[in-house]
């Protein structure tokens, strides 16, 4: 609250005008909030653009969902560098 605010509460006025209020901390609390919400979308745009996609010829992963799919595709492959990797999210 400014000077002349605090001065008319004491003298009894007991409501104090939204123009006696300094906004330019308010304001500038929202510019920046507007400038960082703005900078955000931004770099998720330009994240979504360039994210890596599957390399021309090379075969999307596959989710195997079960043991017997997997026996069924190690088996498929044979002669052929076989890795299998369990990932626990644990």
């Amino acid at each position: 609250m400014s000077r002349t605010a605090n001065h008319e509460l004491e003298a009894g006025k007991d409501q104090v005008t939204f123009s006696e209020i300094p906004m330019s901390r308010f304001l500038s609390k929202r510019i920046v909030l507007a400038i960082a919400v703005l900078l955000a979308s931004a770099l998720m745009a330009v994240y979504l653009e360039t994210r890596p996609q599957i390399a021309p010829g090379q075969a999307p992963l596959v989710d195997i969902g079960d043991i017997e799919a997997l026996r069924a595709q190690f088996n498929r492959d044979q002669g052929q560098v076989r890795l299998i990797i369990l990932v626990s999210p644990t």
